[in-house]
């Protein structure tokens, strides 16, 4: 029996090893081409930790076949690092070249009340105009005659200049750049879809231009039934279970694909670039996806730069997802990285500090 045990514990452990490996491979692979290869990608965190721990069990026990987890985790420390930050102290400078830098998905202010906290826009704005940043990107905009979100920005930021993407009468909604510094020019970026929503605005700071991205990838467009079946698996029903993760499947997958056309065309705007760049926004993936490291190319993250531990913004019942993003070009520096953990949206706002 012991044996059995053995053989199937080392089993496992190459099962797992195998995994993580595929999953360092899973970013080099566009899902346009093989999609479920973004599923390994996905499932990082957890294989990790469970690679961690047999690498500690089989030392534990002094068996040679700890060397299986440790060489797959060795081999991946690249990845293991975009996904968890070591920063433990903030670089001072000369705050006359600092650029202060807002994302956040704001979720239309609450406008359909899904927040239990019934004040939920009021406090996106409190926090806002708390943080008084110099550029603010934000992702699901809304703002109408009754709802005046634009104003309300506008007057607590001292806003020199703003654009957004949509309008539809005094409407305005989808993503926005507000901004202290004179917008000099701005437009769509070219992401290959029919609802062209992705915007960028190039800001005149002194003699600097400096170019910000704001982009909002396309969601997995989970729906209240996804989430009830994820909240209360019933484990004594074996159809709905396969109905309930053949169905949440399919959505993960078309967003993969989805989202592999959107960044092969943003990432060649971004690369044109003449100016130095930023790029900010809701890009539902994780560290370890295609999406990441298509659109970090030649850029560096703000969070590996400045930031601490695992920093997940997205405000929900999984765990680890870091999916909101500020990216810079190597010639600014990222001194300052924050995370407000404010569960007023179902994404957290981040913030950087940038100097030149």
């Amino acid at each position: 029996m012991k044996i059995f045990l053995y053989k199937t514990g080392v089993f496992l452990n190459y099962i797992f090893a195998g995994l993580l490996l595929l999953s360092y491979i899973s970013v080099h692979i566009s899902p346009d081409k093989v999609h479920y290869f973004a599923l390994f990608g996905l499932f990082f965190p957890f294989l990790v930790i469970a690679n961690f721990l047999f690498l500690l069990f089989r030392i534990y026990k002094k068996k040679s076949h700890f060397f299986i987890s440790l060489i797959a985790l060795l081999l991946g420390i690249n990845h293991i690092r975009d996904f968890y930050a070591f920063n433990n102290k903030e670089i001072i400078s000369n705050s006359e070249n600092n650029l202060k830098i807002m994302t956040y998905n704001v979720r239309m202010f609450d406008l359909y009340e899904w927040n239990e906290n019934k004040n939920a826009g009021d406090n996106i704005i409190d926090i806002i105009k708390k943080e008084n940043a110099d550029i603010i990107c934000l992702q699901e905009f809304f703002s109408n005659r009754k709802n005046k979100r634009k104003q309300e920005i506008k007057k607590i930021q001292e806003i020199k200049d703003y654009i957004i993407s949509s309008r539809k009468g005094r409407t305005l909604f989808g993503n926005a750049i507000f901004s202290k510094f004179p917008i000099i020019n701005h437009g769509y970026v070219n992401d290959g879809s029919e609802n062209n929503k992705n915007i960028f605005a190039d800001i005149k700071k002194g003699k600097d231009t400096i170019r910000i991205y704001n982009i909002h990838l396309a969601s997995i467009h989970l729906n209240r039934d996804d989430y009830k079946f994820m909240n209360n698996v019933n484990l004594n029903n074996k159809d709905e279970n396969i109905e309930g993760v053949k169905d949440i499947g399919e959505k993960l997958l078309s967003a993969y694909k989805i989202r592999s056309h959107e960044v092969d065309a943003i990432s060649l705007d971004i690369e044109n670039s003449p100016y130095k760049t930023i790029v900010c926004g809701d890009f539902n993936d994780t560290p370890i996806s295609y999406t990441y490291r298509k659109l970090k190319e030649g850029l560096k993250d703000g969070f590996i730069e400045a930031g601490f531990g695992i920093g997940n913004t997205y405000v929900g019942n999984i765990p680890f997802f870091r999916i909101d993003y500020i990216f810079h070009s190597p010639n600014l520096q990222c001194i300052k990285y924050k995370r407000i953990k404010e569960s007023f949206s179902d994404h957290y706002p981040i913030l950087t500090e940038l100097t030149f």
